[in-house]
């Protein structure tokens, strides 16, 4: 590939990474504001010790902070550098999702690059040499780099305040809801991939597994999609934001009851359930039920390990389990890990399995909180440390 071939996509790729990181700047005070219920617009940046507002030199993503060396130029208060790295990892993040989701799918990208997700929406058509993604790959893109900005902003607050803001789990809710309907499955579509979609048979068919397209959501709510309700349609894009909200919500709250009863206190907040409906919004039921249990699987042994520590201690290791960065996780590793899990998700098809691997799930939540029970309580006996 000659150097000159690539100049259109190089561009797009340092106006993306400079894109995040404007976002991630805005994130900081959307992390920094919400919890504590005050405006993510106005007042504009400021100094959280003397109130003097920040010059718009200090404000440039990244640079500001290392201009300032991460202190006041006013009074001389530190500031976190916190605000460096998320910076720094949703622009890199936004990289990432447009190299996978777009640059991968052969717009601009290297012969050894080979297209990420089965989109075929998107690698339809010929790709000109040195051209830049069409309109709807931005859209595409845009959509995503959204839905992935509030998992990072849900994960972060929860992270340091044991909270998620129904600002971002609802609006999120209603932007994949809009976005379901507007970019239905498997959008963006075109003749020749509608009448290559699979008809006629469940897909819960082995020789099926990898052959499902995927497009802004992952997967239809069934397969093959009912008569009134067909591939590329506005009725099938509304019923796949409807039933992935509902199974998010559905899923969460049906977790938290099970894993309080065996708890015995509260311990997963409404918040996780909330995030969990946004995931079924953007991704689709499928995404969102498999998100929880990967998440479980990022989050409980951390979590274990440290309570039982704290009760070695005779320390009280407390109740409240932030449960969000592990289901923003499970959903990011999901979301990209697609292509080989969609055959772990292919049988949830039928209906059967669906209500086994249910039994099981809420069984292991339910034995997870009763194993958690004591960890909450002060140990019988024990001695504070003077």
């Amino acid at each position: 590939m000659e150097w000159w071939y690539s100049l259109p996509i190089i561009a797009c790729c340092v106006w993306v990474f400079l894109l995040g990181l404007g976002v991630g700047s805005f994130l900081n005070v959307v992390i920094i504001r919400l919890p504590l219920e005050k405006s993510v617009i106005w007042p504009g940046s400021r100094c959280g010790v003397c109130l003097r507002p920040l010059k718009f030199r200090d404000n440039l993503p990244v640079i500001g902070y290392l201009l300032l060396r991460g202190r006041c130029r006013f009074c001389g208060a530190r500031f976190s550098s916190r605000y460096l790295w998320v910076e720094l990892a949703t622009g890199l993040a936004f990289l990432g999702l447009f190299l996978v989701e777009i640059v991968s799918q052969g717009y601009g990208g290297p012969d050894w690059l080979t297209p990420w997700h089965h989109t075929p929406g998107l690698r339809s058509g010929a790709h000109s040499a040195g051209a830049f993604p069409p309109i709807h790959a931005w859209i595409y893109f845009f959509y995503h780099a959204l839905f992935l900005s509030l998992l990072l902003a849900a994960a972060l607050i929860d992270a340091e305040h044991r909270i998620i803001p129904t600002h971002i789990t609802y609006f999120g809710t209603v932007i994949g809801l809009i976005g379901s309907t507007l970019l239905p499955w498997p959008w963006p579509s075109d003749p020749a991939v509608l009448a290559a979609i699979p008809t006629g048979f469940p897909w819960t068919l082995p020789e099926l597994t990898g052959k499902i397209p995927t497009g802004a959501t992952l997967w239809p709510f069934t397969g093959p999609p009912p008569d009134w309700a067909p591939a590329g349609s506005w009725q099938l894009g509304v019923m796949n934001g409807l039933v992935g909200a509902a199974a998010g919500m559905f899923i969460g709250r049906s977790i938290k009851f099970l894993f309080e009863t065996g708890f015995q206190n509260d311990a997963l907040g409404l918040g996780d359930a909330d995030l969990l409906m946004m995931i079924g919004a953007f991704l689709g039921w499928q995404p969102a039920a498999l998100a929880l249990p990967i998440g479980a699987l990022v989050t409980l042994p951390v979590i274990i390990p440290l309570k039982l520590w704290a009760r070695l201690r005779g320390k009280s290791a407390g109740n409240e389990l932030p449960f969000g960065p592990g289901i923003a996780a499970g959903a990011v590793v999901v979301w990209f890990g697609w292509p080989w899990l969609s055959g772990l998700a292919q049988p949830l098809f039928d209906p059967v399995i669906l209500a086994f691997v249910s039994v099981v799930m809420g069984g292991g939540m339910l034995a997870a909180g009763l194993i958690l029970r004591r960890d909450s309580q002060p140990l019988a006996g024990a001695v504070p440390r003077g």
